[in-house]
């Protein structure tokens, strides 16, 4: 008998199917929140004054275009709108787990935190993915055109969400027929791989640190994730596949043809996400 000790869940995700009033309202509301702030950050100019501060040269993200922002403050900022809206989607629409006060806080104050430093490294001009030596009076799409990290930066955060959100959907609908209650989901995205969702998460969290600082700090973030997920979620997750696998075949007969086939267990949210 092995004496290694078990990876642990540190992701304070509860597992249970049942309505959470209060954590899913502290988290919808702390995401909506972060969006204003990495708006604020940027529109009331507090990013270059920190950068500033700290003895850095800052790049101005004030201006007069849309929300009152540079072009390239346009585009962080509609990042952070789109990070805080998958999250959101996901709670009201597709998340059935409970969502617990602390789960919900701890949750959204590391997102807040991670796309803080995105903002912060943005205003920075050492490593801020925003173009230089281009006219004032250019379009969200001019800068997007002149910048490759930028727009590779903004490709992977489109297909991250869509890979991540589209997976949730599909497994969801799987989920809402009467004849699947209790079984595991492998089709669509979920066919590509058993943590698809993982994948598509790693996808646009890394896009998004490119687009705000470049390669490095992108490689830096998708690294860090992929690491998470591989030596805590993943396997804890698989350990609960595996516990509700051998349950269910216990409960229910499986033809010599499926006898050995254990089906991906996929699931919605977990962890710092």
């Amino acid at each position: 008998m092995s004496n290694k000790p078990e990876a642990q869940d540190w992701s304070l995700a509860s597992r249970e199917k049942r309505s959470s009033p209060l954590g899913s309202t502290l988290f919808v509301g702390l995401r909506a929140a972060d969006a204003v702030l990495q708006y604020n950050l940027l529109r009331q100019g507090w990013a270059h004054e920190a950068v500033t501060a700290l003895g850095g040269t800052a790049i101005s993200t004030v201006g007069a275009g849309q929300l009152g922002l540079t072009p390239y403050g346009t585009i962080l900022t509609s990042l952070a709108i789109g990070s805080s809206l998958k999250h959101i989607i996901w709670k009201i629409v597709i998340g059935e787990q409970e969502m617990k006060p602390a789960a919900a806080v701890a949750i959204a104050i590391f997102n807040t935190l991670l796309n803080s430093a995105n903002t912060l490294l943005s205003a920075w001009a050492w490593c801020s993915a925003a173009p230089t030596n281009l006219p004032s009076a250019v379009s969200v799409t001019d800068v997007l055109l002149s910048s490759p990290w930028l727009l590779t930066g903004c490709a992977l955060f489109g297909a991250g969400i869509a890979t991540e959100l589209g997976a949730e959907v599909d497994r969801m609908r799987f989920k809402a027929k009467p004849e699947n209650k209790g079984k595991p989901y492998g089709g669509g995205l979920w066919s590509l791989a058993t943590n698809i969702n993982y994948g598509g998460y790693t996808l646009w969290r890394a896009g998004y640190a490119i687009a705000a600082a470049g390669p490095a700090w992108g490689l830096a973030v998708g690294a860090f994730f992929f690491y998470d997920f591989t030596s805590r979620a993943i396997p804890e997750l698989d350990r609960y596949c595996s516990d509700k696998v051998s349950t269910t075949k216990k409960m229910t007969r499986v033809s010599p043809k499926n006898a050995h086939a254990d089906p991906p267990c996929s699931m919605g949210m977990i962890g710092l996400r």
